[in-house]
């Protein structure tokens, strides 16, 4: 775990949506997913429901 991604990640519990916090750092929302997925895989845990609407 790095603080790009916890910035990543507090960006997108701050903004709600993958997409917005995307646009607030200047990321594509790939990146900001993948960024989300990898600090998943290194805590073992899903941090985000990602339950379709």
């Amino acid at each position: 775990m790095d603080l790009s991604q916890l910035e990543v990640f507090l960006a997108v519990v701050r903004e709600g949506r993958f997409s917005r916090a995307a646009e607030k750092l200047y990321r594509t929302q790939s990146a900001v997913s993948q960024t989300i997925h990898k600090l998943e895989d290194e805590l073992g845990e899903s941090l985000f429901d990602r339950s379709s609407r």
